[in-house]
């Protein structure tokens, strides 16, 4: 009879030892998992300086948008602007209408130098 007592509080004693290995094996597998796992706090930070660059990037496109709007609204809400771009731009002229360049006195002192060379 001593001997099955016995037996009963070892078992009892081994089955204590054993959940408390599974329960710290369990615990050190999810303390791996937080620190260095694929969703660890350092991957965290990471995708917190992304968003904050993505955030950035977004911000400038949304004012070049907001310019190209303003341009477009202007165009298209008056000709003389598209004149005015296209004489500006691609130099076009109207028929009838003689085209001046004028220089200035550095590329006509350039046009001078590469002459004389």
């Amino acid at each position: 009879m001593n001997l099955d007592k016995l037996k009963e509080i070892i078992n009892k004693k081994y089955l204590f030892y054993l959940l408390s290995f599974s329960l710290f094996t369990f615990f050190l597998y999810l303390q791996f998992n937080i620190w260095f796992g694929n969703y660890s706090y350092s991957k965290l930070n990471d995708l917190n300086q992304a968003i904050k660059e993505k955030k950035q990037d977004n911000q400038l496109l949304k004012e070049k948008n907001f310019e190209l709007e303003q341009e477009k609204n202007k165009f298209s809400s008056s000709r003389s602007a598209i004149e005015g771009l296209a004489r500006s731009e691609l130099g076009l002229i109207k028929p009838g209408e003689t085209f001046y360049k004028f220089k200035t006195k550095k590329e006509t002192n350039s046009l001078e130098e590469e002459r004389s060379d």
